[in-house]
């Protein structure tokens, strides 16, 4: 006779169920330990050569590669704030015909768009042959424009998404009534209560802007000292200058990992305050 008790919800025995649990608890832990073994292997790999990765951190070629991909994720970080925030602005706030569409193509297609797709368009766009007369190709320009399609929706998706939280409570409307301009809600309420989603977009904006590499491949090329960034000196330097191309991967994602944790940190902290 089995002692197992049926349960409320379609019959599943609650030793069935505890079964069920822990299989849901071993995947996500798989998952889990898969993703943190990843990123923690590159310094595992490095104990074995310590002292020619501290080493490789002082090469000239690679300091300039994550100078030139630090300045460029900041200013892409910049522009995502001043061009991002404003339409996330017009996505949460106005109605228009076609809005749907026009906020997948604005936000959604970057952050899946094929990188090197990406690249290729810009360079018939933006190249020597441009329709636009103008020539951004192989230029530090161009590593910013490849970055700032790429990373700049997650400014926008994150802001809009609270821009509209923060529509619903209805808050903007009191403002209006009590004689603000558009513009005095958005500067005056909007942002002050999404500063921290807008913080979050940048954050991740920064980081995916660090990382980016088939569209600057592509459109900015890999040319040292100009527009070689650490990604594209990883790709190059991987077999025959592995220990370097190791301490650039180690510098790149650390960079970007501490970027996340400190904002988290910083938002946690806020939040409790």
């Amino acid at each position: 006779m089995s002692h197992d008790r049926p349960s409320t919800s379609g019959g599943i025995t609650h030793s069935r169920a505890r079964l069920l649990i822990i299989v849901l608890y071993a995947l996500a832990g798989l998952l889990l330990l898969w993703t943190v073994a990843t990123i923690l292997y590159q310094y595992v790999a490095a104990l074995g050569s310590v002292r020619a990765v501290i080493a490789a951190f002082g090469n000239d070629r690679l300091l300039s590669a994550l100078w030139l991909s630090f300045a460029s994720a900041c200013i892409v970080a910049v522009l995502a704030i001043v061009l991002g925030v404003p339409l996330a602005y017009v996505f949460a706030m106005r109605e228009f015909r076609g809005k749907p569409v026009i906020e997948t193509l604005a936000v959604d297609v970057p952050q899946t768009f094929p990188p090197v797709a990406e690249g290729m368009i810009f360079l018939l766009m933006l190249g020597k042959d441009s329709p636009l007369h103008v020539n951004l190709a192989f230029t530090f320009s161009a590593l910013v424009v490849a970055k700032l399609f790429i990373s700049a929706p997650f400014v926008v998706s994150f802001t809009t998404r609270r821009f509209r939280e923060i529509k619903k409570t209805g808050i903007n409307l009191t403002a209006r009534s009590l004689g603000a301009t558009p513009f005095q809600v958005f500067l005056n309420v909007l942002v002050p209560l999404a500063w921290k989603d807008i913080a979050a977009g940048v954050s991740l904006c920064w980081s995916r802007a660090m990382g980016e590499f088939g569209g600057s491949l592509l459109f900015a090329g890999a040319i040292p000292f100009k527009t070689e960034i650490v990604p594209t000196f990883i790709s190059a330097e991987s077999t025959r200058l592995p220990i370097v191309a190791l301490a650039a991967t180690i510098l790149v994602t650390t960079a970007s990992t501490v970027a996340l944790a400190s904002f988290k940190t910083l938002t946690s902290e806020a939040k409790g305050a």
